[in-house]
């Protein structure tokens, strides 16, 4: 049976988004109900008065699913199932029964499950009835509906195992860090703003996209040759939200931590939406604590074939070193790769080496890594005049000519 939803939230604004995750995790939105910013009910979250408003509201239309757009504790989530009568459901279940649906790899299947167990894990206990009411629908994809037979100890060792798991792929992709020798580039944003997109423009990926919220969760990376002749990595990482689930965030560590090794953070931001400083804010928000203070983070305006000419030139005046693009109708995307050219080349430097035959081996590294201009194979030592990377050239020092 479709679910038909009532959502309830503080403003119109936040029920918009609200809308999107709904219609996204597969629910149609058949009414919005605002409630007055006041003191948080323990019992219910929102007044009793609006509890009662709601259920009459919810049975003239027909709903079957009550959507709050706050995290609510699982006694306020029972107390309310028991006043309405129907299921309910708080942004955060919303927001996990979306990752549950488009997670594809296995890390992040083990990602998502795990965060979807913790989240459930406080509210096995005291679902009776209300138990009966989940009959499939969101909240209730991923790891199985959660009876009253489920074994906590069973769940806490399953969590247990997922946490394991996790640390096994951390570790295997803290090895490929280690050889990795170009740099990282990360494309960060809110959810829909473009990244895969643009990912594709530049790189030639074929990561999926579509015009809708957390479309992708698995991290892609992709090589990428700068005309200065370094290669670069882009990785293309999950989108943010606000009020993203605390579990989500916790799950997606080893996946956020290629942020925390990024050189360069190009965040991406979606010109056309409406609340677009909003979400700035909580992408920045979310980021403060991964990135190191000398990396270098570059906005990016796009979707702006969306806007009008007027909305660019005010952003243009905002943001006078931001990038201004359409991913999607590949406008004005070379100056990404204009930009990651320029901030790689302050990092290179041209030198000219007399590499003894016994360090040979450094010539498929310093091609695969610079720019080389002329290479010349001497009697007793190769030459070569190139563009290298200064920490390259740094351990090259005993072999460069002086110029």
């Amino acid at each position: 049976m479709e679910e038909k939803a009532v959502l309830v939230g503080l403003n119109e604004g936040e029920l918009n988004e609200l809308k999107l995750l709904v219609e996204t995790a597969g629910a149609e939105s058949i009414l919005k109900m605002t409630y007055h910013d006041r003191k948080i009910d323990p019992a219910y979250y929102i007044g009793s008065g609006k509890v009662r408003e709601i259920k009459e509201a919810a049975e003239t239309v027909e709903a079957n699913l009550i959507v709050f757009d706050n995290e609510l504790s699982p006694v306020q989530q029972r107390n309310l199932e028991d006043e309405i009568e129907i299921k309910v459901i708080d942004r955060s279940q919303v927001i996990l029964d979306i990752f549950a649906r488009h997670a594809h790899s296995r890390e992040s299947k083990i990602q998502v499950e795990l965060a979807q167990l913790e989240y459930r894990l406080p509210r096995l206990q005291g679902r009776g009835v209300e138990m009966s009411r989940l009959a499939g629908g969101i909240g209730t994809r991923g790891p199985g509906e959660t009876k009253l037979e489920v074994d906590r100890r069973r769940i806490e060792k399953k969590i247990h195992r997922l946490k394991e798991n996790l640390k096994e792929i951390k570790a295997s992709r803290e090895v490929q860090r280690s050889s990795r020798r170009d740099p990282l580039a990360a494309l960060v944003g809110y959810t829909n703003a473009g990244k895969s997109t643009l990912m594709n423009r530049l790189a030639g990926a074929d990561s999926y996209t579509a015009d809708k919220l957390f479309a992708t969760l698995d991290s892609t990376m992709r090589q990428l040759e700068l005309p200065v002749g370094q290669n670069i990595i882009l990785s293309d990482t999950v989108g943010f939200i606000s009020k993203l689930p605390h579990q989500l965030v916790a799950s997606f560590r080893t996946t956020l931590e290629e942020i925390e090794n990024a050189d360069i953070i190009l965040h991406l931001i979606d010109a056309s939406n409406s609340n677009l400083e909003k979400n700035i804010k909580v992408v920045n928000n979310e980021i403060r604590e991964l990135v190191e203070p000398d990396c270098k983070i570059i906005k990016v305006f796009n979707k702006i074939d969306l806007i009008e000419e007027s909305q660019l030139n005010d952003l243009k005046i905002i943001y006078p070193d931001a990038l201004f693009i359409s991913a999607l109708k590949g406008i004005n995307t070379d100056s990404v790769i204009k930009k990651l050219n320029e901030i790689i080349s302050e990092e290179m430097v041209e030198v000219e080496l007399d590499l003894p035959y016994s360090e040979a081996s450094w010539v498929e590294k310093i091609h695969n890594t610079a720019k080389v201009y002329e290479e010349k194979y001497q009697k007793n030592n190769i030459y070569l005049k190139a563009l290298l990377p200064r920490t390259t050239a740094a351990k090259l020092k005993k072999y460069r000519r002086e110029v």
